[in-house]
């Protein structure tokens, strides 16, 4: 799959161009190259031989290089802290398109908040007291790397895991599913780095005090069954739409949790939950 700028290069959406084989790309996954940096903002599945254009938002503010190339390479997941907060700014402007009853493309549909996420950024680096020089947040990424394989090769892959139950700070944060163990396996390092990262994140805004120090080290035992109770719950008021490429994206949300979904002939490609932050 090659992955370039749209044409001279918009921030929000790239283009995705397949080749022999259809390709998932998941929402969460970063790009880095082109004129700027970006994370993509919802899982995608790409038939084969074709370009599309996909909602991506920038986690690098202070580039945008006419000079750069104009193709990306795979970056690292983003960390769950900030999935959440993309995956709920998709939600919102899903939930705006639909209701405004007018048409609109699917890489509009599927936008994020670009000024909140680089915010965003600057705080992770100013909690880390790090900077870059264009404001990236794979910077910081890169300055915690060390820290982060060191842990997660803690965590090695339980053979037939088709997905993810993570809790940080004592509570269930995340929760995600795949349409196979296989694809599990293949990710499984890259989702262990991104739930690091928020945990080392979430060290720090401890640390500053901006979040309450854990008042325990694991979530009880009934935290896994009511955050699948809320994603039930949840259905009832769910948003279906044409996904970007094939498929239907799902997207749903409570004042506890936020999350989406990628169906392929109403079959589960991935689901992704998040505790609302």
């Amino acid at each position: 799959v090659d992955i370039h700028e749209l044409g001279s290069g918009t921030v929000p959406t790239v283009a995705v161009e397949t080749k022999d084989d259809p390709v998932v790309i998941f929402g969460g996954d970063t790009i880095v190259g082109g004129k700027q940096n970006r994370i993509v903002n919802v899982t995608i599945w790409l038939a084969a031989m074709q370009t599309t254009t996909i909602p991506v938002t920038c986690l690098e503010h202070g580039r945008w290089d006419p000079g750069a190339e104009m193709r990306f390479d795979a970056g690292p997941r983003a960390d769950l802290r900030l999935r959440s907060m993309v995956n709920r700014q998709v939600h919102a402007q899903a939930r705006a398109m639909a209701m405004a009853g007018a048409p609109a493309s699917a890489e509009a549909r599927y936008s994020a908040d670009q000024g909140v996420v680089w915010d965003e950024v600057a705080m992770r680096h100013d909690r880390a007291s790090t900077s870059s020089p264009t404001g990236a947040l794979h910077d910081l990424y890169a300055r915690e790397m060390q820290d982060v394989e060191s842990v997660r090769r803690a965590f090695p892959y339980p053979e037939s895991a088709a997905g993810t139950a993570i809790a940080i700070g004592g509570r269930l944060v995340s929760l995600e599913l795949y349409d196979r163990p296989d694809t599990a396996r293949k990710l499984w390092p890259r989702v262990i780095e991104g739930a690091v990262r928020a945990h080392l994140d979430h060290q720090r805004m401890v640390a500053e005090g901006a979040v309450s120090k854990p008042r325990h080290r694991y979530p009880d035992r009934n935290a896994l069954s009511r955050m699948l109770k809320r994603v039930t719950e949840a259905q009832a008021e769910a948003l279906r739409s044409p996904a970007v490429g094939e498929g239907t994206d799902v997207r749903f949300e409570t004042d506890r949790i936020t999350g989406a979904a990628l169906l392929r002939d109403e079959q589960v490609v991935h689901l992704e939950v998040h505790r609302v932050i």
